[in-house]
């Protein structure tokens, strides 16, 4: 049988590991930029921040349990599900970032400027300079409205709503394809102004080809579909950032709420 100390170390290593791969899979920390040693560091800060809260429980039904036989075996899989649902946490917080990176690659498709592939810096895929912009925009406005609050607001509760040793329902399919469907939804309204002067371009461009074949699309209409969006992402930039803080300011709020 073990001790109240082995199983409150047991305990905290299983926190530890919900923590972990939250910090792990977090887009705005998960990228390469964010060096190792500060993502081990603010695992551990927030194992020492949640520990002492909901460790002392889970020690003492593990030292309950621990004259079963598989005792070793449901610590494993203990292990493996806190992994789970640290990493599908930041996950969902990630799909705060997409929205922007949909509306960058919509438009800089548009203007022609998806041949210069730059890597991400919320992660390890590409993306253009567009996207780049949108999603830089994105992660100021997730720490400047303080979403990170929320997140951690929202990690910390999860304890709760979600205990280490006790039994919980996954969430249905619907919530999660209208998390994902939702996300596609707000990155194109975000990008609505300019999508619909874009959209008018490419049809005046078109016309204009029919009626005047010696009108070159490649010469003259990707200049002018470049000008267009330049012109498009000064002018409507506003709107932009507006739609954008909407947005997160809803899953702000949400999150309060749902924690």
């Amino acid at each position: 049988m073990w001790t109240l100390l082995e199983a409150l170390v047991i305990s905290c290593t299983l926190v530890l590991f919900r923590n972990a791969a939250f910090v792990a899979f977090l887009p705005p920390v998960a990228g390469r930029t964010i060096p190792k040693t500060v993502k081990v560091g603010l695992a551990v800060a927030l194992t020492l921040v949640f520990a002492p809260r909901f460790a002392g429980v889970t020690a003492m039904q593990l030292q309950l349990s621990s004259t079963d036989a598989g005792v070793w075996l449901q610590i494993g899989w203990l292990a493996a599900r806190e992994t789970a649902v640290g990493a599908s946490l930041a996950w969902l917080f990630g799909l705060c970032l997409v929205p922007g990176r949909i509306a960058g690659a919509y438009i800089a498709q548009e203007m022609g400027l998806t041949m210069a592939q730059l890597t991400s810096a919320t992660d390890d895929q590409q993306s253009n300079v567009v996207s780049q912009g949108f999603e830089a925009l994105g992660v100021l406005l997730f720490f400047g409205l303080n979403l990170h609050h929320a997140m951690f607001f929202m990690l910390g509760s999860s304890f709760s709503t979600r205990p280490i040793l006790g039994r919980w329902s996954l969430p249905t399919w619907d919530t999660v394809m209208y998390s994902i469907s939702k996300v596609e939804h707000q990155g194109f309204l975000i990008i609505a102004p300019i999508g619909i002067l874009m959209f008018v371009l490419s049809i005046t461009l078109l016309i204009t080809m029919r009626t005047a074949p010696q009108f070159n699309f490649m010469t003259y209409g990707m200049t002018l579909r470049l000008i267009a969006g330049l012109g498009g992402l000064i002018l409507f930039f506003p709107d932009v950032f507006t739609a954008m803080q909407q947005f997160l300011n809803q899953i702000t709020s949400e999150s309060w709420v749902h924690g």
